[in-house]
């Protein structure tokens, strides 16, 4: 089997890289340690730096604000923006550090690090950067998902989550109280199609791959109280239970709570027409995602949405269903000729009162504690993605993310088969799939696995 990721990085020296690269100022003069909301150089050299993320509308926007804002009180520096939207930015990044022309700031998915930092010597050790930046605004244990050989690869900057949040207006409606267990999703969506059509879900706007994915895998745990991979990185389900969680699946859809792929071929997204009018009530997704939802919703359902909690199996269920993860973490190039800028930026963006505000909850509740009380101050912390964030708070048996269960090999591997298994429409049975599944993503992680050692 080819090995993906050695063979895209090797290709990826053969294309254009994206970007522009880095002044190349080598001279002796070094930038002072930022002050809270001052001005973090001391000499008048033109520096220049360069800082990529992905995200959406909202973001870009308050990123760029943080930008101005550090230029402002940084006259002599320069910060050039890269961003995108996600899709592609894995590539992206990948071909830019492969050919060494990466941003001196870049946002990283928790799970990259492993792909392009095995050694833990890709990404500049933030511990190396003292002065510049401070650690001690962060909780200890939120580093521990991205430390590698005792190197701490990028700052997190939350741990989150995915969330249930629905728009109440067909419940509402219709008399139904909000589900509490499945079998009461089940249930409603049947009620729900029985009274207002077909078109008409208990959920609905759940992506086949990565939202339902995890919605099996919940309920997998709480069934059996197992993680998605045990301790030597295998699926920990037999395949009679993960056969459960496909016909788990198939009742979702059966029960109307999500559409059959023929009932609704297009993605479920915040874009959905039926997500924008109320006919699909619900999503799963991050907080931090979840504003281009609910800015997307008429204006007629907005005050309706609510974040609930996680549906159970029952009242003796053995877990809670719930998964988390760093969301993304900042790091520091070490090709780049002011690491120290880098680093005061992420530093500015979190302990900036101005930069604090301007920033929000765009990368979900900041786990950095200046940033906390500051937004706390201002009246910020409220609105349904900081909701969301508190009602998974409440969940003290979350499991965390496996390093490579966002893998590119390894979830193309459970999220396509759960894809097929949908558009199937009964043509897949449940066992064939969970042979499929425990067999393939096994031999993917195996195979991710080698190749960050090989990268290595």
């Amino acid at each position: 089997m080819k090995k993906y990721f050695v063979v895209f990085m090797i290709l990826a020296l053969m294309v254009s890289v994206v970007g522009c690269g880095s002044d190349n100022d080598n001279g002796n003069d070094q930038p002072q340690p930022a002050t809270q909301g001052g001005s973090s150089t001391d000499n008048d050299d033109e520096i220049e730096i360069r800082f990529s993320w992905w995200g959406g509308d909202g973001r870009h926007e308050a990123t760029l604000e943080v930008i101005r804002l550090f230029e402002e009180a940084n006259p002599n520096v320069n910060v050039i923006p890269e961003y995108t939207a996600w899709s592609g930015h894995f590539e992206r990044v990948a071909t830019q550090l492969t050919a060494n022309d990466e941003a001196d700031l870049m946002q990283i998915n928790f799970n990259w690090f492993y792909n392009f930092s095995p050694d833990g010597e890709r990404f500049v050790d933030l511990n190396t950067l003292e002065g510049h930046i401070d650690l001690s605004n962060w909780p200890d244990e939120i580093f521990d998902a991205v430390t590698i050989n005792g190197k701490i690869q990028g700052v997190p900057t939350s741990v989150g989550s995915r969330v249930y949040y629905m728009n109440t207006t067909i419940y509402d409606d219709l008399g139904i109280d909000i589900p509490e267990t499945w079998d009461d999703l089940m249930a409603a969506g049947n009620q729900i199609r029985d009274e207002l059509g077909g078109d008409y879900y208990a959920l609905g706007n759940i992506e086949y791959d990565a939202s339902l994915s995890l919605m099996m895998f919940g309920y997998l745990a709480q069934m059996t109280g197992k993680d998605i991979f045990d301790e030597n990185d295998e699926i920990s389900y037999t395949v009679e239970e993960l056969t459960e969680g496909f016909n788990f699946v198939q009742d979702l859809v059966d029960n109307h709570v999500i559409p059959g792929f023929h009932d609704d071929s297009s993605e479920k997204n915040h874009e959905n027409p039926n997500w924008i009018q109320g006919r699909y009530p619900a999503t799963y997704n991050w907080p931090s995602s979840f504003s281009r939802y609910y800015d997307n919703l008429e204006p007629e359902f907005q005050e309706n949405v609510v974040a609930v909690p996680y549906f159970k199996l029952n009242d003796n269920q053995l877990h809670s269903g719930t998964f988390n993860k760093v969301l993304m973490a900042f790091s520091v190039s070490p090709n780049s000729d002011h690491p120290e800028i880098a680093a005061q930026l992420i530093d500015f963006m979190y302990t900036n009162e101005e930069a604090v505000v301007a920033h929000g909850l765009e990368r979900d509740v900041p786990a950095n504690t200046v940033a906390q009380d500051i937004l706390a101050a201002n009246d910020l912390l409220k609105g349904v993605e900081f909701e969301g964030q508190q009602l998974i708070e409440q969940y003290d048996d979350m499991f965390t993310f496996h390093p490579f269960y966002e893998d590119s090999v390894v979830r193309s591997t459970y999220e396509d088969l759960l894809d097929e298994f949908v558009m199937a429409e009964g043509g897949m049975s449940a066992e064939e799939a969970a042979q499929r599944l425990l067999q393939e993503t096994n031999a993917a992680m195996a195979e991710a696995i080698a190749d960050a050692q090989d990268f290595q």
